[in-house]
């Protein structure tokens, strides 16, 4: 598994903990991997858009932000940075995470209580 794939499931594991709290939901936009050139073309038709953010946000109580997962020290594609400018120009928020506490810190910043620990 490759390490974007890998921080990508450990951030879903941690929604999906902050989902059943009711603190927030979220979804993911499965822009990315090798299509062929009909699937590509039909998907494109029907919205799919290169560079929308990896996970999009929706807390309990409004808004919504997006997160876009790096691995290591990967940067941003073209079609990213346009995506990130156009967003923040409508007043979103688009984060860029390479690690699960960072996924945490932003959403300590979109004011999402922590979930405390849950003894066993």
């Amino acid at each position: 598994m490759k390490p974007e794939e890998q921080l990508h499931r450990a951030c879903v594991q941690l929604l999906w903990v902050y989902e059943a709290f009711g603190r927030l939901t979220f979804a993911h936009c499965p822009n990315g991997e090798r299509r062929d050139a009909a699937t590509g073309g039909r998907l494109k038709a029907m919205g799919v858009r290169a560079g929308v953010p990896d996970l999009l946000i929706w807390p309990n109580g409004g808004n919504h932000f997006g997160v876009e997962l790096k691995a290591g020290k990967g940067g941003l594609s073209p079609s990213q940075v346009i995506w990130h400018s156009t967003l923040a120009s409508m007043g979103h928020r688009v984060y860029i995470v390479r690690t699960v506490g960072e996924l945490e810190e932003a959403l300590r910043t979109e004011g999402i209580p922590a979930i405390g620990r849950v003894s066993a």
